[in-house]
Parts: structure tokens; sequence; C-alpha cells
């Protein structure tokens, strides 16, 4: 977990104390009328913020077993080269994760979710958005292939005081290995050609 996100996590955490210290005596100081017509609006709210964060989400198809298996090997076919896009993560788990890969390949993955893509070697760009676009701030990265190259991407989203950022990092071999085999395939929206 980055820096930024264990800030927030501290700042959430002071402010519930807070507000279970403060909470019982402003309670009081209100009135139970006033509460009682305050509670239900404010429920009201967050769900709706909630369904509203969530609503541009879209349901990704899982992979069968031997796809899963293949993508699992991290072994491309001759010739060709495999960019994996990983998202692990507690921070905006549920929030859809918009991937394009060079600007035709679309998929949406979750956390515990990731895409795999065979593709020619060279430069290819991956561009990723959340779903909700006003959410967090998007992120680019290129990626440099030769045949029989690997490179897995995990993708994670900073928390920020109104906005985060999306983080883009290419992993190493070990945790390039745990990251593919810890997490789920997802099929493309818009499969690579």
């Amino acid at each position: 977990m980055s820096f930024r996100n264990m800030m927030w996590l501290t700042i959430i955490a002071i402010a519930a104390l807070i507000g279970a210290f403060l909470g019982p005596p402003i309670f009081e100081a209100v009135g139970d009328t006033t509460m009682m017509i305050l509670a239900p609006i404010l429920l009201i709210l967050l769900v709706g913020v909630c369904v509203w964060a969530l609503s541009s989400n879209k349901r990704g198809i899982k992979a069968d077993g031997p796809a899963l298996a293949d993508a699992r090997a991290m072994q491309p076919q001759a010739g060709k080269a495999r960019i994996y896009v990983c998202r692990r993560g507690f921070v905006a788990a549920m929030q859809g994760m918009d991937v394009t890969l060079d600007g035709s390949e679309r998929g949406q993955i979750k956390s515990g979710q990731m895409l795999m893509a065979e593709v020619e070697p060279g430069r290819h760009h991956l561009h990723v958005a959340t779903a909700k676009k006003s959410l967090a701030r998007p992120a680019e990265f290129e990626i440099d292939l030769g045949p029989g190259g690997v490179a897995v991407i995990h993708a994670m989203i900073e928390m920020g005081a109104l906005k985060g950022d999306i983080k883009l990092t290419r992993l190493d071999a070990q945790a390039a290995l745990y990251n593919v085999n810890a997490t789920k395939l997802i099929l493309w929206q818009e499969a690579p050609a």
C-alpha cells in the first residue's frame, strides 16, 4: 500500500474515533426528533453516492479453466508477446477500471481481476481510467516487448482528498507471477486482434 493511501486511511480512522467520542454529545444537543429526520436522509445520501460511483461498472466475463491455465503459464505463442494488467488491493476495490490497449482493445477490471493480451512484439500503449471518470485521474504506460516478452502491469488507485490517481507499475518477475496467480482472468470486451 502506498504512503498516500496509508495517510488517507489514517485520517479516516482518526475522524471515525473523533466521531465516536463527539457523536453522542452532538446527538443529545441536536435532539431525538431532529436526529430521527437527519439520520435516514444522510443514509439515503450515502447509498446514493455509492450507487452513482458504481453505476458505470460492467460485469466482466470470466475466462474458462483452460484460458486461465494458459494465462497463468505466462508463455506467449512463438513470435508473440504478452501484456497483463492486474488489479489487487483495497482502495476503490469495487470501482471498475477501464483498460485500453493500443487504442482498440478494451476491458474493465475490479480488484482481484486481470486482463491478458497476446500481442505482436514492439511498442504498446496502455491507457487506464476509472469507469466513473470523475473519481480518479487516468494513467498511461508505454510498454516495449520483444518476441517471447511478458509484461505484468499492476494497476491501483491512490486516494486523494477529492480525486484519486491511477498508478501503473511494471512488476518484477516474482511479483508478476504472484499477481497473475492471485487474480481471475477477465475477457476483453473488445478483444485484441
